[in-house]
């Protein structure tokens, strides 16, 4: 139990969660490129390659957990632990949250295909009507 709290494990588990953040960035700016107004992506953008990125979230997540976990095994106080590292426990309580932007951006997707087919066909009956 003492090498899941030497300092040396904890600094290597923080620099493993912190070389996959920035892996993820790097793959977020190719995926999301034309939101952040950039012509191409710098690498080819497939399905697998976002799968991928999906899973490197959720890695990165379960290693703050972990991290957290450790911290307050250590602590073993409720109060001083959440005092401490609040920001910590609120931004890990937030981060799957916000991966459901990419579902509602895709809905937003959809919902305004929708709206420009419906536009489409009416204005094909109006035509038909003149």
């Amino acid at each position: 139990m003492n090498a899941v709290f030497s300092p040396s494990f904890k600094t290597g588990l923080s620099f493993a969660t912190f070389i996959l953040m920035l892996v993820y960035f790097f793959g977020l700016i190719n995926i999301e490129h034309s939101s952040l107004g950039i012509s191409e992506p710098l690498f080819e953008v497939t399905k697998e390659i976002v799968i991928i990125f999906d899973i490197i979230f959720w890695i990165i997540v379960c290693l703050l957990t972990l991290e957290l976990v450790i911290t307050y095994l250590k602590i073993r106080n409720t109060k001083t632990f959440v005092k401490k590292y609040w920001l910590e426990i609120i931004l890990l309580i937030f981060m799957p949250i916000f991966i459901g932007f990419k579902f509602l951006k895709l809905s937003f997707n959809v919902l305004k295909q929708a709206k420009i087919g419906k536009t489409i066909f009416k204005i094909f009956q109006k035509i038909k009507k003149s």
